[in-house]
């Protein structure tokens, strides 16, 4: 079973805000002010960062906040203090200013979709598997620790087989492979063993831990590289850059079609009736090997569609309108052939691992916005399959202002 795995990193949040924006030519710059919406008192130390980057200040005593002199590009910019609902917007920067005026909400307690209850029991269960689920199980994951696990709460709902998550406090991630801290502002998390769903809500701050000395700096140098390329990031900022080619990705339209091989429920059915009725009348009968309860019931489990793939690369102009939309609806086959997939995915596929990584990426609806530093928006249309769906988890998460070293 093929689980969908989703990581969205934005959401709408009804907190009240004063912007303005002013043009500059030169720097991007987003400063402000953080007060509490109720008194008007200055917040300080409140968390103030772009999500998914390492790009992130404190308020001051004051309340005031500056960011500044970072890449182009569009980035969730959010304030994140304890005890307050937290803000969040996306911003796109080209050489552009913002000054905000930012008044928080005292955090309420809110119900969720799936209750929220109590721990269940079983909690040291249930916590290995939200880790291997939250973190993944690639090579980097070995070496990621979750400093604070007794802030997360967990609950498995037995009957509908769902495992829900949820932290008043942001997770906190120690990535040894790849040099960082991750702070994880979990909004949802919930396994669905019943639809084979996994979807994890939140948005990430990232901070880099201080090497012990140059060796372990050049190692995670390496292995950030090697988490880079063929990642979701990769792919956005090379449609953006028209460079697929060149980045070594290849892309073809997939199409899951009626699957020949088995018949429709109603001829199944049928014969399954046929030969459980007989067999329950104590009838002797005489049976082949295509001609059998058994042989039924295994083809009725048989998946009804069947993948197949268009032989012919799609050119970029029939998924681009321009550098900086998709105007793509379906799902499109992406092949990574810069690097092997890892030997844990091949066997969790139950297979040996192939030289190049294969994913698939659903685009339900067109008019996908792309910028240049990998963000695209709106996530919540699209999800993956195959290989991003297990490798872009937590662990190998990268920055959206990490860019790789320029080849020579």
């Amino acid at each position: 079973m093929c689980m969908n795995r989703q990581f969205y990193k934005s959401f709408s949040l009804a907190l009240f805000v004063l912007l303005t924006a002013a043009a500059s030519a030169q720097v991007n710059k987003i400063s402000g002010t953080i007060t509490d919406a109720d008194s008007g008192e200055p917040i300080p130390f409140a968390n103030v960062f772009f999500a998914s980057t390492s790009i992130g200040i404190s308020s001051d005593m004051e309340g005031k906040f500056v960011l500044q002199n970072f890449p182009n590009g569009k980035y969730d910019f959010t304030v994140a203090y304890v005890g307050y609902e937290p803000f969040q917007q996306a911003f796109e920067f080209n050489g552009s200013e913002y000054r905000l005026t930012i008044k928080l909400k005292t955090e309420e307690v809110k119900l969720q979709e799936v209750v929220i209850k109590a721990d269940t029991t079983g909690w040291a269960q249930n916590f290995a598997i939200f880790k291997r689920s939250f973190l993944g199980e690639t090579q980097n994951a070995a070496k990621c620790t979750i400093l604070n696990p007794r802030d997360i709460h967990l609950y498995f709902d037995r009957q509908a087989r769902v495992l829900v998550a949820h932290a008043n406090k942001p997770i906190v991630v120690e990535n040894k492979a790849l040099g960082y801290t991750i702070q994880w502002y979990l909004q949802q998390f919930e396994l669905n063993y019943a639809e084979g769903r996994l979807a994890i809500f939140g948005f990430p701050s990232f901070q880099l831990l201080t090497p012990k000395g140059n060796a372990e700096a050049k190692r995670w140098m390496r292995e950030r590289e090697r988490a880079y390329y063929g990642s979701v990031t990769h792919f956005i900022r090379s449609l953006g850059k028209e460079s697929l080619t060149e980045e070594k990705f290849r892309v073809r339209k997939f199409y899951q079609v009626p699957n020949r091989k088995r018949p429709s429920d109603e001829f199944l059915n049928q014969k399954i009736s046929y030969f459980r009725n007989r067999a329950m009348s104590g009838e002797k009968i005489i049976i082949g090997k295509t001609d059998s309860l058994r042989y039924y019931m295994e083809l009725r489990n048989e998946p009804k569609l069947a993948d197949s793939v268009a032989s012919e690369d799609l050119r970029l102009k029939e998924i681009m309108t321009n550098a900086s939309e998709v105007n793509y609806t379906g799902m499109l086959k992406v092949d990574f052939l810069g690097e092997r997939e890892e030997v844990n995915y091949a066997k969790s596929q139950g297979r040996t691992a192939i030289k190049h990584q294969t994913s698939v990426m659903h685009f339900l609806v067109p008019g996908l916005k792309i910028y240049e530093n990998g963000y695209y928006q709106n996530a919540y249309d699209v999800f993956f399959e195959w290989y991003w769906a297990w490798s872009e988890k937590i662990s190998d998460m990268l920055p959206y202002d990490y860019s790789p070293p320029t080849k020579k």
